[in-house]
Formats: C-alpha cells, structure tokens, sequence
C-alpha cells in the first residue's frame, strides 16, 4: 500500500483514462497498479505511458493492460504520463 493507501480509479470501457499525470517532479517514482473488471470479465484493453527527458519528448509505449504492472518515472522525466483504454469496465487500484 503507498503512503497515503491506495487510490482507486474507475475507468470506463472504449474510453482513454489518465492514471498518472506528473510535470516537474524531479524525483524518481514507481507505481504499481491493479487492474480489476467490474463484472469479473476477462480484462482487455491497452495503456500508453509518455516519457519527456528534460522538456524533449520520447517515443511513447504502447502496450496490453495486465492485471497487474508497475510503471517507473526516472529522475530526468520531467513530464510524464500514463493512460489507459480497456475494451471492458475497470477499476485500477493504484499503491
């Protein structure tokens, strides 16, 4: 459980969520969030996590949703993000 517990996000299907939305923090992160459908279907859906160094832009990666996975922010990402697009109702459970 993080410091504060742990946040829950509900996330509508066919429908892009932020989870994660830093800029300046200067510090690395890490986060691990789980994934739970609202009606125990099977969990589907993609995330897209946004990198910068410094104020420079990188590549974003795209990815399948899992159950469970874990996000890092390094100390030279100056913005970052992660959002996430299921196919089926979710609640992400971020610590």
């Amino acid at each position: 459980m993080g410091l504060f517990g742990t946040k829950k996000i509900f996330c509508p299907k066919n429908t892009w969520t932020t989870l994660i939305s830093n800029f300046a923090a200067g510090m690395p992160a890490s986060w691990t969030i789980t994934f739970k459908t609202e009606n125990n279907e099977e969990l589907c859906g993609e995330f897209e996590e946004k990198r910068y160094v410094l104020v420079f832009p990188q590549t974003s990666v795209r990815g399948q949703l899992q159950a469970r996975m874990v996000f890092e922010r390094y100390w030279i990402n100056a913005i970052y993000s992660v959002k996430v697009y299921p196919k089926v109702d979710v609640t992400a459970e971020i610590d």
